[in-house]
């Protein structure tokens, strides 16, 4: 679970152009040139969602994500912005994006519906990030939407923008954010969304190829087929951990996320001596002690961010999970700054 190697080293060479040579700013995020030159690798997310503020620092520029966005070619997306450059439509290369996106950054999924005369693409970011880095995860929501407005140009060769962009977040540099993103930007929304005129979807992608997108859609598809014969155990778990935002994802929901039945996901992960529940609990509790290492975290907010309403039934979970208390991590955490893992141990 991460961030593309080589989506890593893009932003990094994007954000060379602002005053910092590229390996200098490689260095200062921690990272080797080996590291983020492995088309195939991924950096575990949080080290990745690290980069944010280490270049809003550097620059001074809190809006850095959606100015850096505004330059990045499609290529940083990799196999999935091939895919969509080979669609038919914008509105197939969309739907491509919210199908696959998950390969370019795990952490936040994609939805495309339609509503009347709006075209909507939803962004739901994993609540563990926005909850435990809030300042990292605006940069990165900034940074996505540019992205995609900015590939629409790429794809149909015409300036299409939004009607409207809606945020969650709270009102700021209002006149930067309409600049870049060219539309009305509404903050303070339930969620983030990019709202395009529907019949704008409809426009012809430059580069369009079937057999090219055929063939595309092939090695997507095989990729995600191949993960699941190596360990559908691990892929649940990480698909669980990706998806959750508030709520553990049901079965059903993971099972129609792999391109299965619920039927055959249960018997794979039978075959592997494991199952929903037990993976589901695991996630719960690895999120659970991801989030207590914030001394600021209070249990009834970690609580909060997992979904349950009732602290009491937390904190039996939690026991169910660790075999002790999450009042007792927080003070061991506390008095003997220990790793989580040995906390509880």
């Amino acid at each position: 679970m991460g961030l593309l190697a080589t989506t890593v080293r893009d932003i990094l060479l994007s954000a060379s152009n602002y005053g910092v040579a590229y390996d200098q700013l490689r260095e200062l995020a921690g990272f080797s040139a080996e590291e983020i030159g492995d088309s195939g690798r991924m950096v575990e997310w949080e080290k990745a969602a690290n980069i944010w503020d280490l270049l809003a620092d550097l620059t001074g520029n809190e809006q850095i994500g959606l100015i850096l966005g505004t330059e990045t070619n499609i290529s940083i997306t990799g196999m999935v912005g091939f895919l969509m450059q080979a669609s038919n439509t914008f509105e197939e290369a969309v739907e491509v994006y919210c199908k696959y996106g998950y390969m370019v950054c795990p952490m936040v999924t994609f939805a495309y519906k339609r509503d009347g005369d709006r075209a909507i693409i939803e962004l739901h970011q994993n609540a563990m990030w926005k909850s435990s880095l809030p300042r990292s995860a605006r940069i990165s929501i900034d940074f996505i939407l540019a992205n995609l407005i900015g590939f629409t140009k790429t794809l149909t060769g015409r300036e299409i923008y939004p009607q409207t962009v809606e945020v969650e977040y709270t009102k700021e540099a209002v006149d930067e954010y309409r600049k870049l993103l060219k539309c009305q930007v509404l903050f303070n929304a339930p969620l983030h969304k990019i709202v395009y005129n529907a019949a704008d979807m409809q426009t012809k992608v430059l580069t369009s190829d079937t057999s090219l997108f055929q063939m595309f859609s092939g090695i997507l598809a095989q990729k995600k087929t191949l993960a699941l014969q190596t360990c559908c155990r691990d892929t649940v778990k990480n698909l669980l951990v990706m998806q959750f935002k508030g709520q553990i994802p049901t079965v059903e929901e993971a099972a129609e996320g792999l391109g299965m039945t619920v039927r055959t996901l249960q018997r794979k992960l039978t075959e592997e001596n494991t199952s929903f529940r037990t993976i589901a609990n695991e996630v719960k509790k690895d999120l659970a002690l991801h989030l207590m290492k914030n001394p600021d975290a209070t249990v009834t907010e970690v609580a909060e961010v997992l979904g349950y309403g009732d602290l009491p039934a937390f904190r039996r979970a939690f026991k169910t999970w660790t075999n002790t208390t999450p009042k007792e991590v927080k003070r061991k955490l506390k008095a003997e700054q220990l790793p989580v893992s040995a906390a509880f141990a």
